[in-house]
């Protein structure tokens, strides 16, 4: 307030002031041009002076002004178009996380503008396709992605791998992985797609040597995970049944989770080194299972590892004592006792053959201790309880 009082009475004071000089002196101003004369006094000239200046300005002013709304109109309908492509990605990207695979390819094919579409547009509505089990769709719309260049050449590559291994097409699958580098085979993606490639063809080496790069990234769900590793080493496993030392290596160099109990490579091993080491001319296969038995059994204790005691030669049977006798407090079920009793019979100790088949007997009655029990007290002369083990054991067999 008090400065605009102030300026108030600077131009009050200079107003005054001017009044008073254009009364004293108005002073005289002739313009001449041809047959045309303007008289008039110099304040009336430099007033109008002044106005066609301000004048001029306010023209330019409104020209430039109106010069700017077609540019302001474009940026605004610009920015609601963008808006609009913004709210479709969206519905599209959503729609896919939620599996309906129908909205999600029309709202990512209504993208907008090319200009306005990120490079998962047309890579996600080829996947939304290829979910609806459309894959001949799926790879129209990714020859349309590589033809505008939409998308990275190696990402559509990508996408078309997928498409032809969930049709089955291992070929097709194979000649596109041919076309990606070194480079984009080693990413993650690549990688997982290339193990689902080998565990289709059933060519396993590759897969398990993918295998543990595949976990660690964490793109494949731990199920599917669970069935690759599984089929895959049972499948390497499997084709080294031939040489028992290819499979030894596959054994050491298999996971850890596989060679757990209840897994199932454990015994396709054991099925492996039981072919040939029965017959004493193969010293080398008898002493594998003994020397793999031995390293078993100083961790965990398995009837199929016990069961495969039966396939050794008695030289190598003799070698396992030790290794079973751990187990003879936690003999639940006898069958450390009775692998301890048939070395017992190797070792000649007729004695403790049969209280170890009595104990293992007692600990779990069963047809085959009582018929190894039948066995050893018939071996000592005493016939009728070993005819009464037997018909005990048929007894309970019936």
């Amino acid at each position: 307030m008090a400065r605009f009082s102030l300026y108030l009475v600077c131009g009050l004071v200079l107003g005054a002031v001017l009044v008073n000089a254009i009364s004293q002196d108005p002073g005289y101003l002739l313009l001449t041009w041809g047959d045309y004369q303007v008289e008039t006094s110099v304040w009336l000239a430099l007033s109008a002076l002044v106005l066609s200046f301000v004048l001029l300005w306010f023209v330019l002013r409104v020209l430039r002004t109106t010069l700017r709304v077609p540019r302001a109109l474009r940026r605004w309908f610009g920015i609601r178009s963008a808006r609009g492509a913004q709210r479709r990605a969206d519905k599209g990207f959503t729609a896919f996380f939620e599996g309906q695979w129908d909205v999600a390819e029309k709202a990512l094919k209504k993208g907008g503008a090319p200009d306005e579409q990120t490079v998962l547009h047309p890579l996600y509505a080829a996947l939304a396709a290829l979910h609806r089990g459309e894959s001949a769709r799926a790879l129209t719309l990714l020859e349309q992605a590589e033809t505008e260049g939409s998308a990275p050449a190696s990402l559509i590559t990508l996408v078309r791998i997928e498409c032809h291994l969930k049709a089955d097409a291992t070929d097709e699958a194979e000649r596109s992985l041919e076309q990606l580098s070194s480079s984009d085979r080693k990413t993650p993606r690549a990688r997982a797609l290339r193990a689902e490639l080998a565990f289709l063809q059933r060519d396993w080496q590759p897969l398990t040597e993918l295998l543990p790069d595949v976990r660690r990234a964490g793109i494949v769900p731990e199920e599917q995970m669970q069935v690759w590793e599984r089929e895959g080493w049972m499948g390497l496993l499997s084709q080294a049944d031939d040489a028992p030392s290819a499979a030894l290596s596959v054994w050491k160099r298999a996971p850890d989770a596989l060679k757990a109990p209840g897994q199932s490579l454990w015994p396709a091993l054991l099925d492996i080194l039981r072919q040939d080491a029965q017959a004493d001319a193969v010293q080398a296969q008898a002493d594998a299972l003994q020397k793999v038995l031995q390293e078993r059994l100083q961790q965990q204790c398995e009837s199929v590892s016990l069961e495969a005691m039966q396939g050794l030669p008695d030289k190598q049977l003799l070698k396992m004592k030790k290794a079973v006798e751990r187990w003879r407090d936690e003999d639940s079920e006898g069958r450390c006792h009775a692998a301890l009793a048939r070395i017992a019979r190797i070792e000649g100790d007729a004695e403790v053959e049969a209280a170890l088949w009595a104990e293992a007997h007692a600990r779990h009655p069963s047809a085959s201790h009582a018929a190894g029990w039948a066995d050893c007290l018939r071996q000592q002369g005493k016939e009728s309880e070993a005819s009464a083990l037997e018909a005990e054991a048929l007894a309970a067999l019936r």
